[in-house]
C-alpha cells in the first residue's frame, strides 16, 4: 500500500497534529482545505469572544480549535469503526474505514467555519435575533457553496485511500445538531456523538484549550486519553467502559467549573453585554446585511476588521460612527462599561426542571424593584448550562429500542470484567453533579451603581428566601461568586 504523505503542526494541546498533503499532481488533500480562505479566516476569529478582557492570554483562535477537533475526531472515528462492525455485523456502515475517518476529520475541521467576530455573541444579538440563523447554518452554507468542489475530490485520509465520494451533506449531518435521528442510519446515529455527544471531541478540545490559555489549572482535570481510549460501541450504542467513569465525572465537573468561572465570569459578561449592545449597529454601519445571504461580505468580517473599523471611526468617523467608536473605546481601552453589576445569583438543579419553572428576567427584575425600591433602568443577564441528562447512562435491549429511544447526550456504561451493560440505576454515581446550572446578574447604569450598591450592602436580605422564589431557593447577594470555595469543591470532586 502506498504510504500517505502528511504534514504536521505543533500544537500546545496535542503536541503534533498531522494532516494530509497532496500525494501527486492533481490530488486534493486536507492541506487544501486548511489553506482555503474560509478556513484561514478563522485565524482572525477569537475562540473566546470577550474573555481576553478578563484573561489577557485568552487570545487563541477558532483556527487552532478546528485543527484540534479534526485531530481527535479522526482518532475516535477510527477506534469506533471496528467496534461497530463487531457489535452490529448485519448493519450498514461504509466499507472503508479511511472514508469514515476522513468524514469526521473534515467535520471537526469545518464545524466552526461559520463563526463571525464575537462568536456566539454575534449569534445572540444579531444573526439569530434578526434572521433566525446560527453559525451552524452559516457553516453549512459555506461548506456547500465554497468548499464542496474541493471536498468531493478528497480520496484519502492519513491512513489510506478510499473510493467512496465524500458528500458535503454527510459532513454537515455531524456538524448541525439534529432534532431527532429520523433518516439516520444506525452507524450515523451512534457516530454523531463523536461530534455532538456529552463529551464530544469539540467540547474536549475547547475545554483543554481554553483552560490552557486562560491559565486556570485549578479548575479540575480532563483525562482525554482515558476518555477516548475507553469509548467503544456495544449493542447498546455509544458506550464508555466502567474503568473511565472517574474520568467522565472529572470531565463533567471541570466543564461546570469552566462555565462558572470563565464562560459565565461576571466581569467578562459585563464587557460582553456592553459590546453586544453596540454590535448590531456596527454590523449595519459596515453594511454586512444578512450574513447568511451575503457570505462574500461576511467573509471580511472578523475580530480584526471590526476592531480596525472602530479605531478608524473613533479618529476619523462622523456622526453615529464616531459615537459608536468612542463608546467602544471606552469599553475596550478604558475598561469603562455603561452598566455595573449590583446583584448576582446562581442555582444548581439536580433533577429535571421545565423551562417554565426557571426564574426569568421579568421575575428577577420585579423582585429586585420590590425588595430595594430601585426606580432606575434595570437589566438582567441569565446564563443556563445543561450539564447533563437526568439519566446519562442508558441500556437498550435491542436495536429497535436503540433506534427509537436514544438521546444525543446519552451513553451506555460497560462493565468489561462482567461483560455487561449496567442498568440505569447506575446514574446515582452522578447525583452530586447538577442536571442544569443557572447564573444570573443584574445591572444598572453606571451613574447609579455606587449609590445602589451601597444601599444593597447595608440592607442585604437575611435569607435568600425573602428575595428569591422560595420554591427555587436561589441564593442572591451583592458580591461575586465565592470562587475559592467553588474551586476547592471542584478539585475535591
Amino acid at each position: 500500500m502506498e504510504e500517505i504523505k502528511t504534514g504536521s503542526i505543533r500544537d500546545v494541546i496535542h503536541d503534533y497534529i498531522y494532516f494530509t498533503v497532496s500525494q501527486k499532481s492533481g490530488d486534493v488533500s486536507e492541506e487544501n482545505i486548511i489553506d482555503s480562505p474560509w478556513l484561514q479566516r478563522l485565524r482572525r476569529i477569537n475562540q473566546l469572544q470577550a474573555t481576553w478582557m478578563v484573561f489577557p492570554c485568552a487570545t487563541h483562535t477558532r483556527f487552532q480549535h478546528s485543527l484540534g477537533t479534526m485531530h481527535i475526531a479522526g482518532h475516535l472515528a477510527c477506534a469506533l469503526y471496528d467496534d461497530f462492525k463487531a457489535s452490529f455485523p448485519g448493519e450498514k456502515i461504509p466499507s472503508e474505514k479511511c472514508y469514515v475517518e476522513e468524514l469526521f476529520r473534515l467535520a471537526g475541521l469545518l464545524h466552526d467555519i461559520g463563526h463571525g467576530p464575537f462568536g456566539h455573541l454575534l449569534d445572540d444579538v444579531y444573526v439569530w435575533k434578526e434572521f433566525g440563523k446560527t453559525h451552524e447554518d452559516i457553516s453549512a452554507k459555506i461548506i456547500t457553496e465554497y468548499l464542496s468542489p474541493v471536498i468531493e475530490k478528497i480520496n484519502f485520509s492519513p491512513h489510506g485511500y478510499f473510493t467512496r465520494k465524500i458528500k458535503v451533506e454527510d459532513i454537515i449531518k455531524f456538524i448541525k445538531t439534529p432534532k431527532n435521528f429520523t433518516g439516520y442510519e444506525l452507524w450515523e446515529q451512534i457516530f454523531s456523538k463523536i461530534m455532538l455527544g456529552i463529551y464530544s471531541v469539540d467540547i474536549i478540545d475547547f475545554l483543554l484549550r481554553d483552560k490552557y490559555y486562560c491559565g486556570t489549572k485549578e479548575f479540575g482535570s480532563i483525562d482525554m486519553r482515558r476518555l477516548l481510549d475507553n469509548t467503544t460501541v456495544t449493542k447498546s450504542g455509544f458506550t464508555i467502559k466502567k474503568d473511565a467513569l472517574p474520568a467522565l465525572v472529572s470531565f463533567l465537573n471541570t466543564r461546570l467549573a469552566m462555565f462558572c468561572h470563565i464562560y459565565f465570569n461576571e466581569k467578562k459578561e459585563l464587557f460582553e453585554s456592553s459590546f453586544g449592545k453596540l454590535l448590531p449597529d456596527i454590523i449595519k454601519l459596515m453594511k454586512i446585511g444578512n450574513p447568511y445571504e451575503n457570505l462574500d461580505r461576511y467573509f471580511f468580517m472578523d475580530d480584526y476588521s471590526v476592531s480596525s473599523a472602530l479605531v478608524s471611526w473613533t479618529r476619523n468617523g462622523t456622526g453615529e460612527q464616531r459615537e459608536i467608536g468612542r463608546n467602544w473605546e471606552r469599553i475596550a481601552v478604558q475598561r469603562e462599561t455603561p452598566e455595573v453589576m449590583i446583584l448576582s445569583g446562581q442555582k444548581s438543579y439536580f433533577n429535571f426542571v421545565r423551562k417554565s419553572e426557571l426564574l426569568n428576567e421579568e421575575n428577577i427584575i420585579g423582585n429586585i424593584r420590590k425588595r430595594y425600591g430601585i426606580k432606575c433602568p434595570l437589566s438582567v443577564n441569565i446564563d443556563i448550562l445543561d450539564v447533563r441528562l437526568q439519566n446519562v447512562f442508558v441500556k437498550f435491549q435491542d436495536i429497535e429500542s436503540l433506534r427509537k429511544d436514544d438521546n444525543l447526550k446519552a451513553i451506555s456504561l460497560y462493565d468489561v470484567e462482567n461483560d455487561t451493560i449496567l442498568g440505569e440505576d447506575i446514574n446515582r454515581v452522578l447525583q452530586d453533579i447538577p442536571v442544569k446550572f443557572m447564573l444570573w446578574q443584574a445591572f444598572v447604569p453606571a451613574k447609579f451603581g455606587r449609590r445602589i450598591l451601597a444601599m444593597i450592602k447595608s440592607d442585604v436580605p437575611a435569607e435568600a428566601g425573602e428575595f428569591s422564589d422560595p420554591q427555587l431557593d436561589l441564593p442572591l447577594g451583592p458580591a461575586r461568586l465565592n470562587e475559592k470555595n467553588e474551586r476547592t469543591g471542584i478539585t475535591n470532586a
